[in-house]
């Protein structure tokens, strides 16, 4: 018993310098967190330790990445790109398979503008070029009601964000689209993350989903982690989106007050030359022609 003693006093020293040098691995005292006594005890509430400082230093780190993608996504001119970015950059954040941002048009549906996944090799709308085929998300039912079975609609109409851990076992939502996807290329959509992106105001502008997030060691499909550092990141986004979108708007905007300004122009220079008795005396002579003519 001593010697085991002094082996878990050993393995637990050699977690701390784990940790210290960044690189601790939870598998270091796997067997001693199963033990009943006060080392195993020790163990667990060390590696429940660890686990946070490592969750805070992860959040740093990503938190030093997400600034930089911020102040790109504000500067980017390209509405294309801004598009793609936020959901490239949302997936390598939680290490998800796919991803798929919506905008909302005419407040009646979200419509398909990105939509990625990484193990398929599927790459449509933004900068790829790659027409998106997808039917967009009604936001009603045709009796006028909320459809509140799509999860995509359901976040755009209650301003929730949803975080599923398995589509082919959650209740309340209607996956059969997914299912039907996922058998026809033998892929399998398991877990969901999905975020309302609201402007100042609280206005839904559009959606952001998040499909299969990944384990780092293993893989495998794993429930979503939910963190500050990607809702700083949405809402960095939407902001630039939002941004681009008014731009956009504006831009329209003048367009079409340059035209009703040269329509209205050209009215008023019309009716200037109407007026003018030149131009009277011409219809006068036009219409002698024509009585001539008949004659």
């Amino acid at each position: 018993m001593p010697n085991k003693s002094n082996d878990y006093i050993k393995r637990l020293k050699g977690a701390v310098k784990s940790i210290e040098a960044g690189d601790y691995d939870d598998d270091l005292l796997v067997d001693v967190r199963q033990q009943t006594d006060e080392f195993g005890e020790l163990a667990r509430m060390f590696d429940a330790m660890a686990q946070k400082v490592i969750f805070r230093e992860r959040q740093l780190k990503l938190l030093q990445r997400v600034i930089p993608i911020g102040v790109t996504l504000s500067a980017e001119k390209n509405f294309n790109r801004i598009l793609e970015t936020v959901v490239t950059e949302s997936q390598d954040l939680t290490n998800a398979d796919g991803g798929t941002l919506y905008l909302l048009e005419n407040e009646k549906y979200l419509k398909f503008v990105i939509v990625r996944n990484k193990s398929l090799g599927i790459a449509m709308g933004g900068t790829s070029n790659n027409k998106i085929t997808f039917k967009p998300v009604q936001l009603y039912n045709k009796d006028g009601t909320e459809n509140r079975h799509n999860v995509a609609s359901y976040s755009a109409l209650t301003h929730e964000r949803v975080n599923i851990a398995d589509a082919y076992k959650a209740k309340g939502f209607d996956f059969s689209g997914t299912k039907e996807f996922d058998a026809s290329i033998g892929y399998r959509s398991k877990s969901f993350l999905t975020y309302p992106l609201e402007n100042v105001n609280g206005d839904v502008i559009g959606v952001l989903q998040l499909i299969n997030a990944l384990d780092v060691k293993t893989g495998e499909v794993i429930p979503f982690i939910e963190f500050s550092v990607l809702e700083a990141l949405v809402s960095m986004a939407t902001t630039a989106l939002v941004g681009y979108i008014r731009e956009e708007t504006l831009r329209k905007e003048i367009v079409k007050l340059r035209i009703e300004i040269n329509e209205s122009r050209r009215s008023s220079q019309v009716a200037e030359i109407t007026d003018t008795n030149y131009f009277k005396n011409l219809q006068d002579k036009a219409k002698q022609l024509r009585k001539k003519t008949k004659k």
